[in-house]
């Protein structure tokens, strides 16, 4: 049993002694920090114990009558069902060979005799937190594999130098190699010339882009020499501080040789985009952080509707993190092994809203070449975020509730009723029963979407998770940069207290990895515009303006300041933290334009 699958119940370490007072010192001192014991007074209970109990670890005397500690620590690691519980020896040996024979058969650690309290607790808990990392690990790294491998592209992942670390399934099949016979190879035994030339291109930053489209015309190339036409998408990720190249191809003979089976899975550039997203949130997913009363009531009532199959609308201003609200409640839920798909309403143009739910027909518009799986059909069994719901199409509102209700569609162009099994969640910075009164959302699917409303408040109501919001922030960025900060002006600190936060924890996480950037040496950087929001917002003794209004002025400010450049680094999406695609949306809904 795994440590994750028991997390609620107290850890449970197995003592090994023949020493009864030591195992009696020990109990007590265990009890008392709160966890459950199991004692032994031999090797060979030892060992029946930890294969019948599974503890969660154990400490092992070294020098015991009939099979010692060396011994009984190799007998656990040679068995699957101990080989993972981490141990740690007891003793009062001094000889550093001793020791390093301890490491050798497999113990994590060691404890010195006599005990120590404040040694013995902290070095268990260490252990155990690192198992539990470690379990959770496999169990991320596991979920992705199975992406990986149950994929019907080829999928490689590259390293900066251009080797094979990652070869699917699909790729054994497709390159007539098996995975072992190719990880740690270079990649140009299997490409043309031509396509190895734009592969290299792209990692050496030849276009500056995240991810491009190889269309047909390139060939690949099989184990037994023969080539082959492919088209593919290579992307950038970054992986625990290191650059990943994802290649994903497909054989176009194979394509047009099964067009209709097909249909059955995601198209190119739908799996690339999600295998990225698996890959980032695996490997770098951000957290809600806090201890705010608005954050502890928001996150008692996820634990409340995770377990349901209940739609929930997550409601607050942008940047206050209503899709970490959806990814927990996903992650809490019995759906938490399949996919969780989002769409962003506000991002998506009105006439292809249909399409992107529910998916189309070949053929069934112009430029549709192929047959498209909806973001309906690619969260059978899991989940469907639907965020920015208040910006969806009145027209389309009705065919999203048809499938709250009856959980039934049709693809675009098609006349087949497919059935579904998603649970939806919808976020919205809007205000929808003031929308539903006014005609701009309809008061049904309103009613059937606020099923169970959770509310995100402002970061200008959570003053008090600022700090701990800063800190994560400035650890997160100083390890991207490479740089150590230990400490935060105290007038910095104040401004950003001080603040009102428009763009919520979205903007201060740009803010503060603007300020790590600009730091050099152990003090955060100030940052100059946060003194002059601040003061500016203590200052201001104007009439309360609406929430378009005031969106307005704020995005006019970014845009003045930034000499009205919208994308890039040093653009004004960058300061609002949000895609320059939603900034030119909302600069088109506000009657924002440059002026002449």
């Amino acid at each position: 049993m795994t440590m994750s699958a028991r997390s609620d119940a107290k850890p449970t370490i197995l003592m090994v002694d023949d020493n009864p007072v030591n195992l009696e010192e020990l109990a007590f001192l265990l009890n008392d920090a709160g966890f459950d014991v199991l004692r032994a007074e031999t090797g060979e209970t030892a060992l029946e114990l930890a294969k019948s109990r599974q503890p969660d670890l154990v400490l092992l005397d070294v020098l015991m009558p009939g099979v010692d500690g060396f011994t009984t620590c190799a007998t656990l690691k040679s068995h699957p069902a101990t080989r993972e519980i981490p141990v740690l020896f007891m003793t009062a040996l001094a000889d550093t060979a001793n020791k390093v024979q301890g490491f050798h058969v497999g113990a994590v650690d060691y404890i010195t005799k006599p005990f120590q309290y404040e040694e013995v607790i902290a070095r268990v808990q260490t252990h155990l937190t690192l198992q539990k990392l470690k379990s959770e690990l496999q169990e991320k790294e596991q979920r992705l594999s199975r992406i990986f491998e149950n994929a019907m592209d080829a999928i490689l992942a590259l390293d900066q130098d251009g080797r094979i670390t990652m070869f699917n399934a699909a790729a054994e099949q497709m390159f007539l190699r098996k995975a072992a016979d190719t990880i740690g190879r270079a990649v140009d035994r299997f490409l043309s010339p031509e396509l190895y030339k734009t592969v290299t291109n792209f990692r050496a930053g030849v276009p500056a882009k995240q991810a491009i489209w190889i269309s047909e015309g390139m060939t690949a190339r099989r184990g037994d020499d023969s080539e082959f036409p492919i088209e593919a998408t290579i992307s950038r990720v970054e992986s625990s501080g290191q650059q990943l190249y994802i290649l994903i191809l497909r054989d176009i003979n194979e394509r047009k040789a099964r067009e209709q089976a097909e249909a059955e899975c995601h198209t190119l550039r739908g799996i690339n985009s999600y295998l990225q997203e698996e890959v980032l949130a695996s490997r770098d997913g951000e957290e809600l952080i806090g201890n705010s009363a608005g954050l502890r009531q928001a996150m008692a009532l996820v634990k409340q509707v995770a377990a349901t199959d209940a739609t929930v609308l997550i409601t607050g201003e942008t940047g206050t993190g209503k899709e970490l609200i959806a990814r927990a409640i996903h992650n809490l839920s019995g759906r938490k092994d399949k996919t969780l798909v989002k769409l962003n309403c506000a991002t998506i143009p009105e006439n292809l809203a249909e399409s992107e739910l529910f998916g189309h027909e070949k053929g069934a518009f112009t430029g549709a070449i192929n047959r498209k799986l909806g973001r309906f059909e690619l969260a059978n069994g899991g989940t469907l975020f639907l965020d920015e719901i208040g910006e969806l199409p009145l027209e389309m509102q009705a065919k999203l509730l048809r499938v709250l209700q009856e959980g039934e569609y049709e693809r675009v162009g098609g006349t087949q009723t497919l059935k579904c099994d998603v649970r939806v969640i919808a976020a919205t910075h809007r205000d929808l029963a003031q929308f539903s009164q006014e005609g701009r959302f309809r008061a049904d699917l309103y009613y059937r979407m606020n099923v169970f409303p959770i509310h995100l408040p402002p970061l200008r109501e959570r003053k008090e998770d600022i700090p701990h919001l800063v800190r994560h922030f400035i650890n997160k960025y100083a390890a991207k940069f490479g740089k150590k900060i230990t400490t935060i002006p105290e007038r910095l600190m104040s401004d950003m207290q001080s603040y009102i936060w428009p763009g919520n924890i979205r903007e201060l996480q740009h803010i503060i990895e603007r300020a790590v950037i600009l730091t050099n040496g152990s003090q955060l950087a100030n940052v100059e515009c946060v003194h002059a929001t601040a003061s500016a917002g203590a200052q201001a003794a104007g009439p309360i303006l609406t929430l378009d209004e005031a969106e307005r002025q704020h995005i006019l400010k970014a845009l003045e300041a930034t000499s009205w450049r919208i994308a890039g680094n040093q653009g004004a999406a960058k300061i609002l933290g949000v895609p320059s695609t939603t900034l030119r949306s909302r600069m088109e809904r506000l009657g924002i334009s440059k002026p002449v």
